[in-house]
């Protein structure tokens, strides 16, 4: 068995409840990260929607809606928010007036790399000390519970 820094995890709550350590993990990578952002004026999810759209070819709100696994309402809000920082651009769709395309700025494109080493930084932290083979595992372990729950706003393409 593993010793770990903070003790027997049997002492814990619940120590062979998956969802109590995935809730605890997340909870330990969204302070991390929160505490990586604090001077960029931008949330966790902000960054998340600039990425999505950075990898997607001038992606509509829809589609961010599915990708990201949020409804449509805040999808509309983080684009207003993100369009008034000067960070988000749209555009009417020509081939669909009712849409909007949607692409980052130049200020955004230039910030992605910085907002990017952040977040390596933050999963460096997460994974220090564990093998490359133990953490393929892992992803792995994760991606088939999202597909137990059949979390079709859970998928999302990923290129790497």
């Amino acid at each position: 068995m593993t010793a770990f820094r903070f003790g027997a995890h049997e002492g814990l709550p619940f120590p062979h409840v998956t969802g109590y350590w995935v809730n605890r993990l997340g909870a330990a990578f969204r302070t991390e990260v929160d505490r990586e952002l604090r001077g960029f004026d931008l949330t966790r999810r902000q960054v998340g929607m600039l990425h999505f759209i950075a990898r997607s070819d001038r992606p509509t709100a829809s589609e961010l809606t599915r990708q990201m696994g949020v409804d449509s309402t805040a999808v509309t809000r983080m684009v207003d928010r993100l369009s008034d920082k000067g960070l988000v651009t749209r555009a009417p769709d020509p081939e669909d007036r009712r849409r909007h395309l949607l692409a980052l700025t130049p200020e955004a494109r230039a910030l992605l790399p910085r907002l990017s080493k952040r977040a390596r930084k933050v999963e460096g932290l997460l994974e220090n000390g564990i093998s490359g083979e133990r953490l393929a595992v892992f992803h792995e372990v994760l991606m088939n519970m999202l597909e137990n729950v059949d979390a079709d706003h859970f998928a999302v393409d990923i290129d790497e």
